[in-house]
């Protein structure tokens, strides 16, 4: 055997020794990964307490000691000191020299008025992971994982939850503004005088589309319990006297008198018989010259593409029992409601302005 062999040889197999070794980390990374995957729900209910508990709002103006938290937040002295270690490990809060917790720069997100608060969210999130521990119903049987949980629908669930139903609520309000900002942008309002926020909820995206847009005025619809909390936002936002409020049901009708009607998030919630129904009252309500715009996600051809989107149409299955869809699929639900598809505009967030007219 010359050198040349000799040296190609032992290197040949340093190399496959390193590739095994290499496999067994790689191994040992993906199971890790794995475990912090299963493991993630001990992050959701520790984030969802502090949101409950509003502890990042009791620690707005400084430390404090877990008995002192506790008994502001009405907990027990040593529950809460072993609840915050938690919030520790996830860096919403800091242990002080003396023992104090204090709260971070992340935490920060969960107090109630911070700007782009995520508390709703973190109070919502308590819900939401009680019916994705029962995904496998909805899997197995096609009914929603949220009634098989809390014994009936989303909507009813948090009519008679008003915490609940506050934080669904002011959840949209941090995107309201970025969104409304994304639709003035790349939608012409100059010849409309009305535009109708159909299922609006207490009216931060319409209102905001009313602050940048003035003369335009509105009309916002949603159920009588959702419009009632309404008014004090419409009040603080200047723009109460721009602005109907008209509480219904869309099953059953949609005010008429405006000349664009916008459904956001809405259609997402239905299956397409349900969906069909709301979109038929809106084109009864329709002007001839009038437009309706659908502010939804598509769902993409391949997962890779827009893995935000997969993810919400299995929270669709889970709570609602409706579904993301694609442009096609679109085009189908409005032409069965007297309707047809005239052009989609996308959005920098991931939302398209899905454009309908009346079929005439």
């Amino acid at each position: 055997m010359d050198s040349i062999t000799w040296w190609r040889l032992l290197f040949s197999r340093l190399a496959s020794k390193m590739l095994l070794k290499m496999g067994g980390l790689g191994e040992r990374i993906n199971r890790k990964l794995l475990m912090a995957l299963l493991e993630g729900y001990r992050a959701s209910a520790l984030l969802h307490v502090a949101g409950k508990l509003g502890v990042a709002d009791l620690l707005a103006e400084g430390p404090r000691t877990s008995s002192e938290l506790a008994q502001l937040a009405g907990a027990d002295p040593t529950s809460m000191h072993r609840f915050l270690r938690g919030l520790v490990l996830l860096g919403i809060c800091r242990e002080e020299q003396d023992g104090r917790f204090a709260i971070t720069r992340l935490g920060s997100f969960l107090q109630d008025e911070k700007p782009h608060s995520l508390r709703a969210k973190a109070i919502l999130t308590g819900d939401s992971y009680r019916a994705w521990a029962n995904l496998l119903h909805s899997v197995k049987t096609g009914d929603t994982a949220s009634a098989h949980t809390f014994g009936t629908d989303a909507w009813a669930h948090r009519r008679r939850e008003p915490e609940l139903d506050r934080a669904f609520n002011k959840a949209f309000e941090e995107s309201a503004g970025r969104i409304s900002r994304e639709i003035l942008f790349a939608y012409d309002f100059s010849a409309v005088r009305i535009i109708a926020d159909i299922g609006g909820g207490y009216g931060y995206l319409l209102g905001s589309i009313l602050r940048n847009s003035f003369p335009l005025s509105g009309i916002l619809f949603d159920q009588p319990h959702v419009i009632a909390g309404a008014a004090p936002y419409l009040k603080k936002a200047g723009i109460s006297e721009r602005c109907r409020t008209v509480g219904g049901d869309f099953f059953v009708n949609i005010p008429g008198g405006a000349d664009i009607y916008m459904l956001k998030s809405v259609i997402h919630d239905w299956n397409d018989e349900q969906s069909v129904s709301i979109l038929k009252n809106c084109r009864q309500a329709l002007k001839p010259e009038g437009r309706l715009l659908l502010i939804e996600r598509l769902m993409p051809v391949r997962v890779k593409e827009d893995p935000p989107v997969v993810y919400q149409d299995l929270r669709m299955l889970i709570s609602t029992g409706g579904r993301e869809r694609t442009e096609g699929e679109f085009r189908v639900l409005l032409e069965a409601a007297g309707l047809t598809l005239t052009r989609i505009i996308p959005l920098p967030s991931g939302f398209h302005i899905i454009e309908g007219m009346a079929i005439q």
